[in-house]
């Protein structure tokens, strides 16, 4: 597994918010629990099959 982060803290917020309603305002457990489910890797999976 590539550990090493390759999309940007904004790539990252924007799929967040697209997906989840994700906002730097949530409060932060549930903030973590949508960053902990979409890593980068997942992130990528997903933009690859049109989410």
């Amino acid at each position: 597994m590539d550990s090493e982060p390759t999309l940007t803290p904004a790539q990252r917020e924007a799929f967040w918010a697209r997906q989840e309603g994700w906002t730097p305002e949530m409060p932060e457990p549930e903030r973590r629990a949508i960053e902990q489910k979409w890593n980068d890797e997942a992130i990528k999976l997903a933009e690859f099959h049109g989410f």
